[in-house]
């Protein structure tokens, strides 16, 4: 049973909670196995931790190539959908999976060949510079994994495909977690274990949304030959990069510059020491795994967007685009509020470094301060880039990560020292927020209600729990 989306608020609120909730849980099972690495890595001993946190930018970075074209593609193929242009959207998706498995091996090769200056650049403690070097190794040979996971990812929600995401980054994130159960605490491996734990789990995601998309398509296609015939819909057009960029530019931004601060701040942590390089690793992906919620919710309201403005049919967007800022500012202040007094004993009971779990939980107590103003950039980054702005949502995305950011990172550490480091992001967050603000603002009340020829797009979820764009 399909029913369509209209303009009746209870409507779009169902379409966007359909296609959210699967993304969110898929995003929290992702971001849950690396957090579990770190902690399973703060318990391990004094270098392991440390080991791993210096490699959060390598890992930034690798995400960086698979966010920019995934979200470019996914928001390419949603507007391309609702105009009916479905040969142009498969071209996208065909053009974006190449080039970002592609960037992934040449990363993977690169980092590789360069390992040595990689861990320098990376301000690898000497005193872990072993376990540094296993476990970027290992990051590097997931980058081609990675990036194809996102950009495949990215397409399915774009088309309203949000459950089998679920299943593969569930079942990714769970066998890699029992591996690093095993290899770091059982088999005493430390970061080489972490590191193996993370590759096996980034390719087994990859094998089942690779098995999905072939289980797709007709039984005609799935033999060799018909899948070499589907290699000149990968050719790169200007026209198609084109397309693909007006979301996608946002993103690179966006991911480039948070790389570029993170490198910052690991470096800034290295002139205070191992167990301070340790701390931030931990409180990074803590955070981190809370923003792959608020990512994911927000992925549930973009092709939402993006189909309704490709039919030109602006009165839903405004409607799922208020009813989410409202869920998101909601629950990041009650989960700032429980987080803030419990960030202390919490991080004592699960970092065996004292010092480490001491500067992790001023930096979480710090951040959970301004969540909802993260929340809040996070939805206004989302509406940019599905109504394909790419100049306003380059300048939304970039700014905490970027233009704010990056010089904070630059002068607080330098003034303020430990204390400096800390407040580096919530400044951030405070800063960017007003100035996102008036660059998205007006952005609702301008939109055209109704765009005329285009075809009416329609968003079905059936009663099985499953959600298409159609």
């Amino acid at each position: 049973m399909m029913e369509e989306t209209s303009c009746r608020p209870q409507d779009v609120r169902r379409a966007v909670l359909s296609l959210a909730l699967p993304s969110m849980l898929a995003m929290l099972a992702s971001g849950a196995g690396v957090f579990l690495d770190a902690l399973l890595l703060a318990r391990a001993g004094a270098q392991a931790a440390p080991a791993a946190g210096c490699a959060f930018p390598l890992t930034a970075l690798i995400q960086t190539i698979g966010f920019t074209f995934g979200m470019g593609a996914g928001s390419a193929v949603s507007r391309l959908k609702g105009r009916g242009d479905g040969e142009t959207a498969g071209r996208c998706a065909a053009c974006a999976l190449l080039l970002a498995l592609a960037l992934g091996a040449v990363c993977c090769a690169a980092g590789l060949a360069l390992h040595a200056p990689l861990l320098r650049l990376l301000a690898a403690p000497q005193e872990a510079l072993g376990e540094a070097a296993a476990y970027t190794r290992c990051v590097l040979l997931s980058a081609p994994a990675v990036c194809f996971s996102l950009v495949v990812s990215s397409l399915l929600r774009g088309v309203g495909q949000t459950l089998p995401n679920l299943a593969a980054y569930g079942a990714g994130s769970a066998a890699g977690a029992g591996l690093s159960v095993w290899l770091v605490l059982r088999m005493g491996r430390g970061a080489a274990g972490a590191g193996i734990a993370l590759l096996v789990r980034e390719t087994l995601t990859a094998l089942i949304l690779l098995a999905y998309g072939l289980r797709a398509l007709p039984r005609g296609r799935r033999r060799p030959r018909a899948l070499l015939r589907l290699f000149p819909l990968c050719a790169p057009r200007l026209s198609i990069l084109r397309e693909i960029m007006r979301s996608g530019l946002p993103t690179l931004l966006r991911q480039g510059a948070m790389t570029a601060a993170t490198l910052l701040l690991t470096r800034a942590c290295a002139a205070f020491g191992a167990s301070v390089i340790a701390g931030m690793g931990l409180a990074l992906r803590l955070l981190a795994l809370i923003a792959s919620g608020v990512i994911g919710f927000g992925q549930g309201f973009q092709p939402v967007c993006g189909i309704h403005l490709g039919a030109g049919q602006a009165e839903p967007v405004r409607k799922a685009y208020r009813f989410c800022m409202r869920c998101v500012v909601i629950a990041l202040s009650l989960l700032g509020a429980a987080l803030f007094p419990l960030a202390r004993p919490l991080l004592s009971r699960l970092a065996a470094d004292v010092q480490a779990a001491a500067f992790a939980a001023s930096v979480l107590r710090a951040q959970a301060l301004v969540l909802p103003a993260q929340g809040a950039v996070v939805m206004m980054t989302m509406l940019t880039q599905a109504a394909g702005l790419p100049v306003r949502a380059t300048l939304v995305s970039a700014s905490r990560q970027g233009y704010v950011l990056i010089p904070l990172a630059l002068l607080l550490p330098r003034f303020f020292g430990q204390a400096g480091l800390v407040l580096c992001q919530s400044a951030a967050d405070l800063v960017s927020l007003p100035l996102c603000w008036l660059l998205t603002h007006g952005l609702l009340q301008h939109m055209p209600v109704q765009a005329g020829s285009m075809p009416r797009a329609r968003i079905a979820v059936d009663e099985q729990g499953g959600s298409g764009v159609q």
